[in-house]
């Protein structure tokens, strides 16, 4: 039969490893803890990636329709710039004519 030293000097061990178990198992809880955050988190990542894909979609469409309405744009400041050369070119005609028809008032008077 073991000695009451050697009965409290296991004890002793038993209670550091048992300690120590405890620690480990707080540890284990803590990790399980965290598994649990990272699965819920990977959960939502295929859900992301429909709506990042949707995103890149529209964002695709309205590059297209940016494109288009700068074309527009190109075509509209193409055609004022061709009505305004038209209405140039009639004023100095009729600021021409004004002239000559001043001239004529003014021989006549």
């Amino acid at each position: 039969m073991q000695s009451i030293d050697s009965l409290r000097e296991l004890n002793a061990k038993l209670l550091v490893e048992i300690a120590e178990l405890r620690k480990k198992n707080a540890k284990i809880f803590e990790l399980k803890k965290e598994n649990a955050e990272f699965k819920d988190k990977n959960a939502k990542i295929p859900d992301l990636k429909r709506k990042f894909i949707k995103i890149e979609a529209e964002r695709a469409e309205l590059k297209i329709k940016i494109a288009e309405l700068l074309k527009q744009g190109v075509e509209e400041n193409k055609k004022c710039n061709a009505e305004n050369t038209k209405l140039k070119i009639r004023i100095e005609k009729l600021e021409s004519e004004n002239i000559e028809f001043r001239d004529k008032i003014t021989k006549v008077e």
